[in-house]
């Protein structure tokens, strides 16, 4: 039995009673967590399965009139939690200490948070938190005051890291992304500022974390991407941001998608677009809209997928690009069609995929991650259509893309398409793009 259990079982309290204790504790002082997620960290906390990070350890030592030392407590800074970055703080000091201790313990690559498995309760508790708990701006402030330029300094930044994803992938500049968060940003969080640039630093640090996120899912880091996602829910939340609150849910449920959890990532959908939707930004309700129809094809459902796509393609009408918010600004055509063509794939529908497919791959330009996408897709498509020589071209196609191009995503992309191609290997084409193919895996 651990210290801290047995410490309550001395009390004779519940759990319930020590979530109370806490929480009149913390009352003016701090912002815990919901009851819920407080009951689910203290079992966590008794089990040894996570250690208790301040403000609860502070607390728990008060409750129980024992220092940390008797309590099991590690009082070590450099101790890393398993679970950093994975629960949604209410208190936003809570939420920047753990940002910085996530681009710290990230930056050193520590196995705990860069290797840790994809936690989907974890995530589910984060949007419950999310939607139904109290968030409380609480951040003391310190050091030099920020600018607006200082926040189009993040921007800019932020976009030049973006650019050098799209074209190169994931790995090109995650770690030089993650250092400029902690170095640059986070002390301007931190920096005393007007109230209409402190939500518009807020927005601009969640935009920067979501970028973070998906490198890492890029790079098949999975538990690291849902973290940074995780942090993005929180800064939209704290300024004030729900159509980009909505956003962060799709890059979750893209991610769900690819992990095969299409039912987690129907729900996630279907949260964004009722979000979006009370926030009114139709750019915002057409990414949502886009994966629930992706949701709905990946479990095979043709009638959900259809109603999906048109909601998606009626909110896309109403979109205005010049007008939409910065972050959405790579929504076009071409997004679309690639999301809408990839559900018909999904339904064995070549015929409707081709035309939307086809848009993708004339328009991948530098984009090599793109074109990598488009080929495989329409490499899928002349499958289902029994054209292997096509399929075969194209894939062989896909693998010249994908060389020097550093995303796992990519790579699992032609993983795949082999599966699906090795039925036909008696045909020449094929085995020499099976070859290709190995040769880069190995890579």
């Amino acid at each position: 039995m651990t210290p801290l259990r047995q410490a309550r079982q001395d009390k004779g309290w519940s759990k319930a009673r020590l979530a109370h204790e806490l929480e009149r504790l913390a009352q003016g002082r701090h912002a815990l967590a919901t009851r819920a997620s407080l009951l689910r960290m203290i079992s966590a906390w008794e089990s040894g399965e996570r250690d208790a990070s301040d403000p609860y350890r502070s607390l728990l030592c008060e409750a129980y009139a024992q220092d940390a030392a008797e309590l099991g407590l590690s009082g070590g800074t450099d101790r890393v939690r398993s679970d950093i970055g994975l629960t949604y703080s209410a208190s936003l000091s809570q939420a920047a200490s753990t940002l910085g201790d996530l681009t710290r313990f990230d930056d050193m690559k520590h196995t705990a948070v860069t290797l840790g498995k994809y936690m989907p309760d974890a995530l589910n508790a984060a949007c419950l938190d999310w939607l139904f708990g109290a968030s409380v701006t609480d951040l003391p402030t310190r050091g030099g005051a920020v600018s607006p330029q200082d926040v189009d300094e993040v921007r800019a930044m932020t976009s030049t890291f973006d650019g050098l994803d799209r074209k190169f992938g994931g790995e090109h500049c995650r770690m030089m992304a993650v250092r400029y968060l902690r170095d640059r940003v986070i002390p301007k969080v931190h920096a005393t500022k007007p109230s209409a640039i402190e939500r518009e630093l807020f927005s601009a640090t969640a935009v920067l974390c979501e970028l973070i996120g998906w490198m890492a899912y890029d790079t098949s880091r999975h538990s690291l991407a849902q973290r940074y996602f995780i942090q993005a829910l929180r800064f939209a939340e704290a300024a004030g941001d729900q159509a980009y609150a909505a956003y962060v849910l799709t890059s979750m449920a893209d991610q769900a998608l690819y992990l095969r959890r299409p039912d987690q990532a129907l729900r996630l959908a279907q949260v964004a677009r009722d979000t979006s939707t009370r926030a009114g930004t139709p750019v915002a309700v057409t990414e949502a809209c886009i994966f629930e129809a992706r949701a709905f094809a990946a479990q095979g459902d043709e009638a959900g997928c259809t109603a999906a796509l048109l909601r998606a393609e009626q909110s896309f009408n109403q979109v205005v690009p010049e007008e939409g918010p910065e972050w959405s600004r790579h929504w076009g055509d071409v997004l679309f069609a690639s999301h809408a063509g990839t559900c018909w794939v999904e339904l064995g529908k070549a015929k409707e995929a081709r035309p939307m497919l086809q848009l993708v791959w004339d328009n991948t330009r530098d984009q090599a991650r793109r074109r990598v996408y488009g080929a495989v897709q329409l490499a899928r498509v002349a499958l289902l259509d029994g054209d292997i020589e096509q399929s075969t071209a194209f894939a062989t196609t896909a693998v010249e893309s994908a060389t020097g191009l550093t995303s796992h995503r990519s790579r699992e992309h032609l993983t795949q398409l082999r599966k699906q191609l090795a039925p036909h290997e008696r045909h020449v084409a094929v085995r020499d793009f099976q070859r290709r193919a190995d040769l880069l895996l190995a890579s």
